[in-house]
């Protein structure tokens, strides 16, 4: 309503000032204190010596933390009274009163509520206070190359300010917030409103007869005074067709973002702590609080405030759920390691608070995979909600639902909703706004998820949030708010239904830096997953062997959750300050060294020395050796190579050539003829059997480009970015190598900022053309990709996915397909027109932009913020390409994909020299169906395979399995027993849809021997 400047003006003045006298000040209370860099627990910091801390002392170095102590007695006339704690010794500290977490001060917290106060009136307060680590800077923009990003942090950042308590006076809390929600109401009703007219009645008699210049006492009996004459307007309600939130608390806490994990363990305890606190305040106040892992540090590090936890969820008030372990990365993260998340997630659930997880709350995820419905349903989980695909660029198409069912690429459908924000303040104003501008869809939905309270850095909803929703439960004008379970709204949303569906992955138009930035960490992840798969799939096999090794699996499991939470969603897309990035290389690097020996261990124990696994489930030629599948090979140790048979491909050509364009390599085997250039180009690629030409515009054509955004540098990449290509005009030298069947052009090329040193082989046994590349890259706010213009017409490209490949368009014939400039995939993408088609593959890159017969691979980004050392230094990586015939499934590119990522366990230095004998443990009759994981089973002492149908067609297989296999049984991925399956001749038959995961649980009697 427009109520002219000058009331709009006095009202507003009232509404200040009434907020002053809500918490009325007892006294300044003196700290004394000590900084220290360890992890202290609360009984270890009470044995320090502590020392007086001064109004206006300087402390602080960089990631330091300070204890301070404080005893304060509360004067009698104040005992029975909610005492609050405030602090100016830092910006954000945990807060102990008589020994217990009461909560946190940071900058959405100012103070702690102290709890029932003793008798005697005196509160032991405690603080671990965290001084930080200087600016937290998301941004972007031009940033000079002798400008500095990010200064140092001074050796004492932190000056302490007086610290108080004091007292909440309920009754004039009361008459604040009656006071605040009809200003805000007033504010937004139309000019037409009744109700508007007479609340600006009530707000001008208001403040005509109230005393804000008077001494307290008489201030304050005015406005109580006052403050009874806008209660009735609290009790106007809505019509019966008034819409509705469904409210909860939450706080979403970045596992490690602009801060580190210790800082996060921490984070966790004040938020908890915060929570507990109003959970005791407000009887009908629920909480939501996701990703276990938080539950499994608190624990650890915070046994007594766990117990309260405990205690909460056991009383309905705390809501553990949101079925994740970690709220990890979609796009990147492997696809067994997703099926872990939601494994372990809802296993601590279960055991630790006897809840079953049915929904995934992923609020900040930058997209979210197509496979997902599927592990969803195979996992327990029924509802997905998020806001995140709300906030993405305008530019581009808006995703049209709230409420849908997201079909996933093999056909399974979860019921879905998207709400409008995570970490939000609570006004009339937002309550309003995201009902009546905010939503996606109009007129097929009476109710939304509204959940509230500041996150990111933790700390979740404060007083004033409970507050105001407390008059806002019905109060005409604003949606209806009805504080509980999210899991309420969706059971309720199950029995309406929704017309809507929305097939494939969510693509979020936004963040599309994320599939490149900190590429080493992507590599290393890349790696430990391999790696872990390898370790887990020897522990199972040593079951089938009677060598049953519960250390190992304990470790591999240990192992496996510690790559989880480097997966989480700021973690592994790249998003994070210089320290969590070199935390989590190092974690990496640890996983992979434990997990190498675990696996190196576990094969010695099962088939001695000279043995090699393959832990692919087809027959694999390695180094001119076929090695059995999914089984174990001894390898000759006699000096003496086996003869093998000469196949097609297995000569190969090189002749160097002057041309007008300088010098070639023209190279011919089996599969193609291929001219390569000097700047290590292919020019021509002509495909041996049909003479189709593959080029259109020379292969492996390096591009360097701009990429300077005006805010989430280490998100996004700009589209932009392609129309500020920077001419490489660097030295390069070449030179022909020829060793054995293999012959490797190796490019070198100097630019002003990177070197590229490239080994270009070319094989005689295979149709691979593998660049095995090293780059040492000092660039910034710029990007490096390598294109394949190829000469297939095609307007979609095929991406690797979890569990299968996604379809995208090649096209920008819409906002939605020019949206998609920047895609990503696992191990390889694909351009096909059915009949001619190029792979091309990758170890470690998971950054692709693909239009109309292009796939552009990005190889290196380099933003600067938050971590202004992103991605300086040495890289070694490969990638690779495949001409192929025929349809993209029966190419057995997917099988490729998987060689060329997956090293065997084992020495296999000395392989050439042959087997001497081989074992397979399971084997599959369709290439297509792939045998993802093999592990050790959680509750029976058999073994669980984990398969799937590769390339998008409904197939029958036949899975072979050892002779000692006594039993088979379809679960689901929590691993609970389903339809038991006829085992014939040591054959299971197994049927799958497009993209379809099937788990089987498999029993077994006596032993294996190799």
């Amino acid at each position: 309503m427009n109520i002219g400047r000058q009331w709009d003006e006095r009202l507003r003045i009232w509404d200040d000032e009434l907020a002053r006298d809500i918490f009325p000040c007892i006294a300044q209370y003196d700290s004394e204190g000590f900084t220290t860099m360890e992890k202290l627990s609360f009984s270890q910091a009470k044995t320090k010596q502590f020392k007086k801390i001064p109004e206006g002392t300087k402390w602080g170095k960089k990631w330091e933390y300070g204890w301070a102590h404080a005893s304060l007695t509360v004067p009698k006339e104040f005992r029975s009274k909610t005492v609050w704690i405030g602090s100016g010794l830092g910006p954000e500290m945990l807060v102990f009163v008589n020994g217990r977490e009461a909560g946190s001060i940071d900058k959405m917290h100012s103070f702690v509520l102290a709890g029932k106060v003793p008798k005697n009136g005196v509160l032991d307060v405690y603080a671990e206070v965290y001084a930080g680590h200087g600016p937290r800077v998301e941004g972007a923009g031009v940033v000079r190359r002798e400008d500095d990003p990010l200064p140092q942090v001074p050796a004492k950042q932190v000056k302490t300010k007086a610290c108080f308590f004091g007292y909440i006076d309920e009754e004039m809390l009361e008459v604040y917030y009656d006071y605040h929600v009809l200003y805000e109401l007033l504010k937004i009703l139309p000019d037409t409103s009744v109700f508007a007219g007479r609340i600006f009645e009530a707000l001008k008699v208001f403040t005509n007869t109230t005393c804000p210049e008077e001494e307290a006492t008489v201030r304050r009996a005015s406005y109580l005074k006052a403050g009874a004459g806008l209660k009735p307007l609290l009790l106007e309600k809505n019509g019966t067709d008034a819409p509705q939130y469904v409210a909860f608390g939450q706080s979403h806490i970045d596992l490690a973002w602009l801060w580190t994990r210790a800082e996060t363990r921490r984070k966790t305890a004040r938020t908890l702590s915060n929570q507990l606190a109003l959970l005791e305040r407000y009887d009908d106040y629920r909480f939501l609080i996701c990703e276990t892992v938080l539950f499994e540090w608190l624990k650890a590090d915070y046994p007594e405030l766990y117990e309260r936890v405990k205690q909460a969820v056991k009383d309905g008030k705390l809501i553990p759920e949101g079925g994740m372990y970690v709220e990890s990365d979609l796009n990147m993260a492997g696809a067994e390691a997703l099926v872990r998340q939601f494994v372990y997630g809802k296993k601590m659930f279960r055991e630790e608070f006897g809840t079953d997880s049915v929904l995934a709350w992923m609020p900040d995820t930058f997209g979210y995979t197509g496979a997902l419905p599927q592990i969803l349903k195979k996992c327990g989980i029924k509802y997905f909600a998020t806001q995140k695909l709300i906030r993405q660029d305008p530019e581009y198409a808006a995703f049209p639902y709230n409420d849908f069912y997201w079909e996933g690429i093999d056909g399974s459908k979860i019921l879905s909703h998207i709400y409008k924000k995570n970490n939000t303040d609570v006004s009339v104003a937002d309550l309003c706004t995201r009902w009546y501008k905010d939503r996606l869809e109009y007129g097929k939905n009476d109710e939304m998820l509204y959940p509230f309270g500041f996150g990111d850095g933790g700390g979740g909803p404060v007083i004033g949030h409970m507050e105001i929703l407390k008059r806002c439960r019905d109060l005409a004008g604003v949606p209806k708010v009805k504080i509980e379970s999210p899991n309420a709204f969706f059971e309720r949303l199950e029995g309406k239904g929704t017309d809507n569906t929305y097939f494939g992955e969510l693509y979020l138009a936004w963040h599309r830096g994320t599939y490149t930035s900190q590429s080493e960490i992507k590599k290393l992840v890349r790696r430990a997953e391999l790696k872990l798969r390898e370790t887990e799939f020897l522990c199972g096999i040593a079951r089938l062997f009677g060598e049953k090794d519960k250390d190992a699996e304990e470790q591999t499991e240990t192992l496996y959750k510690r790559l989880l939470v480097d997966e989480f969603h700021d973690v592994l897309p790249g998003t994070s300050i210089e320290r969590v990035n070199r935390e989590t290389r190092d974690d990496l690097n640890d996983i992979l060294r434990l997990a190498t020996a675990l696996s190196e261990s576990l094969l010695l124990k099962l088939a001695g020395e000279n043995a090699v696994f393959n832990s692919l489930s087809w027959d694999r030629v390695y180094k001119g050796v076929t090695l059995p599948a999914c089984g174990i090979a001894a390898v000759n140790d006699k000096q003496y190579l086996h003869s093998s048979k000469e196949s097609t491909g297995e000569k190969i050509l090189a002749s160097e050539e002057n041309g007008e364009n300088g010098k070639t390599v023209r190279i011919e085997n089996g599969f193609y003829t291929a001219l390569i250039n000097e700047n290590g180009e292919i020019v021509s690629l002509v495909d041996a059997k049909t003479g189709y030409e593959y080029v259109k515009e020379p292969f492996n054509r390096l591009s360097l480009y701009e990429n300077i955004n005006g805010e989430y540098d280490a998100w996004e990449i700009g589209e932009n970015y392609k129309n500020t290509a920077i001419s490489l005009k660097g030295t390069s030298s070449f030179a022909v190598r020829r060793i054995g069947k293999q012959v490797t052009v190796i490019v070198k090329r100097e630019e002003e900022h990177f070197s590229v040193e490239q080994k270009i082989v070319f094989g005689s046994d295979t149709p691979v053309i593998d660049f095995d590349t090293k780059i040492n890259w000092q660039e910034r706010h710029r990007i490096l990709k390598a294109a394949f213009p190829t000469s297939i017409f095609t307007k979609e490209v095929l991406s690797e996915t979890q569990f299968g490949y996604i379809k995208r368009p090649t096209h920008r014939s819409r906002l939605y397909e020019r949206g998609m400039y920047e895609i990503a995939q696992h191990r390889y993408s694909a351009l096909t027109d059915g009949e001619n088609g190029l792979l091309l593959l990758n170890d470690c890159k998971y950054g692709l932009s693909a239009k109309d017969g292009e796939m552009a691979l990005t190889l290196l980004r380099a933003p600067v913020f938050p971590d202004p050392t992103a991605d300086m230094g040495q890289h070694t990586f490969r990638y690779g390409i495949m001409p192929f015939s025929g349809p993209f499934s029966r190419s057995g590119c997917v099988n490729t994909a998987y060689e060329y990522n997956t090293e065997p366990t084992g020495d296999v230095s000395e392989i050439e020299a042959g087997l001497e004998r081989t074992l397979s443990l399971f084997r599959v009759s369709s290439k297509n169906i792939i045998i993802e994981t093999c592990k050790p089973a959680m509750y029976t002492d058999g073994i669980v395979l984990r398969l799937y149908e590769s390339v998008g067609a409904a197939s029958t297989c036949d899975l072979e399995l050892p002779s000692n296999i006594t039993g088979a049984t379809l679960c689901d991925m929590l691993e609970n027993p389903g339809e038991t399956q006829k085992i014939e001749e040591g054959k299971v038959r197994l049927g799958f849809g497009a993209f379809e995961i099937k788990t089987l649980l498999l029993d077994f009697n006596g032993k294996l021997v190799f």
